[in-house]
């Protein structure tokens, strides 16, 4: 397998020096937009596009074979994929009246200082993205065994590889396009949008999302949360941004610790309780808890701060077990929605030494592939509760949603 990254102004570009190098078997794994660092071009100026393609060597070897000067022969068979240029020219209609809408909008915007700069960027960089998912569709239908394998219409393509793209893994991604298809009365066509606003519709049905935390009910004493995970997700802050948030209900909430490892840890759980007028406990060790627990007996919420432990720490897990493996201990996975789906599916797999009611992802904003996400979610079944977009306690916190989580995959407003 040959690898190979390239920098071009467009998509376009990208693919014509591919298709030269590679060969049109070539498959596109990634691409991203970058900034362009040789020069200034201003708040207009256009970004570079990196993409990442690979090729079979053997079979690069064997095009270069075919396209070698031959004897004359007889006229050669009309390929049987000679129907796609109608196909995808008829696909590509609705995104060229697109371009040439927002190319009228741009220069009517520039004639009358109608729209401030930050808006006309905003229409030049969607001109762009649409333009690249044109040259994308080309490519994937023109150019490339394993997208024609797939057997999907240009513009269930389109979505598909935007999900892979952004962080859903092959299987699901592929699931989640055939139900969409599916569900079409008639299998009859349909443009982009509408099979992007059916692929969030869907995402939205089938992702199983927790009730936001709350105080229990029936009067059997408060409601025990501990938040686990590994190191550096967030989980401080979290159990912070929550804390806060019941408190703003008028709920009575209890905080304890266990991170022992890092005292500014406990010192920055103390000063948020200090801030929010919460009590604070410390737990030393498992024997510990017990009593934290009975001298906040009181409250309708006890919230618990664990230490960050790696996923492939055997003895450290054991030792989180130990504090919070009671049946009556309701376990929070924080996970970093700017994580790898492979550490992702340690974290989950290996932190299930300890029963886990529901799944937390933070640094939402920060990913470029909030798709993991959703895929998570449909490999385990564990439903999402909390997704966290920022820093600030208590705003940067929301309930999980499939509509908005789906919506940020095609980079809409949630």
């Amino acid at each position: 397998m040959q690898i190979k990254t390239y920098q071009a102004l467009d998509m376009a570009e990208a693919i014509v020096r591919i298709k030269a190098e590679l060969g049109p078997d070539a498959i596109i794994m990634s691409s991203r937009k970058i900034k362009n660092t040789n020069g200034a071009y201003g708040i207009l100026g256009r970004s570079l596009i990196e993409v990442t393609a690979a090729a079979d060597e053997e079979v690069r070897q064997d095009q270069q074979r075919r396209r070698a000067p031959r004897k004359p022969a007889a006229p050669p068979k009309t390929e049987t994929r000679a129907a796609a240029p109608g196909t995808l020219a008829s696909a590509l209609d609705p995104l060229r009246d697109e371009i040439r809408e927002l190319r009228e909008l741009i220069g009517a915007a520039t004639g009358t200082g109608a729209v401030g700069r930050n808006e006309l960027a905003r229409a030049a960089g969607l001109s762009d993205d649409i333009g690249s998912l044109k040259s994308m569709i080309s490519f994937m239908l023109e150019n490339t065994k394993f997208y024609k394998g797939l057997n999907l219409e240009p513009n269930y393509l389109v979505c598909y590889r935007r999900l892979v793209e952004r962080g859903v893994e092959h299987e699901y991604a592929l699931k989640l396009i055939a139900e969409v298809k599916e569900g079409v009365p008639g299998g009859r066509e349909l443009d982009l949008k509408n099979i992007v606003d059916l692929v969030i519709a869907r995402i939205q049905e089938t992702m199983i999302v927790g009730e936001p935390l709350t105080a229990a009910t029936g009067g059997d004493g408060p409601r025990v949360i501990a938040l686990i995970g590994p190191t550096g997700v967030g989980k401080t802050t979290t159990l912070a941004k929550i804390a806060a948030q019941l408190a703003m209900q008028g709920k009575k909430v209890g905080l304890i610790t266990i991170d022992t490892y890092r005292i500014a840890a406990v010192e920055q759980l103390r000063t948020y309780a200090q801030i929010l007028g919460l009590p604070l406990e410390v737990a030393l060790t498992p024997q510990d808890l017990p009593k934290a627990l009975n001298s906040l007996a009181g409250r309708d919420v006890i919230l618990i701060d664990t230490a960050g432990r790696s996923q492939r720490d055997g003895k450290k897990l054991e030792e989180l077990a130990g504090f919070v493996g009671d049946a009556a201990i309701e376990n929070y996975l924080v996970l970093s929605a700017g994580a790898d789906a492979a550490s992702l599916d340690e974290a989950v797999r290996n932190f299930g030494c300890v029963n886990i009611a529901g799944l937390i992802f933070t640094k939402l904003d920060e990913s470029a592939k909030p798709g993991v996400v959703v895929a998570q979610n449909y490999k385990t079944g564990i439903p999402v509760v909390y997704c966290t977009t920022g820093q600030r306690v208590p705003e940067d916190i929301e309930a999980a949603s499939g509509r908005r989580l789906g919506a940020r995959l095609f980079k809409k407003e949630a």
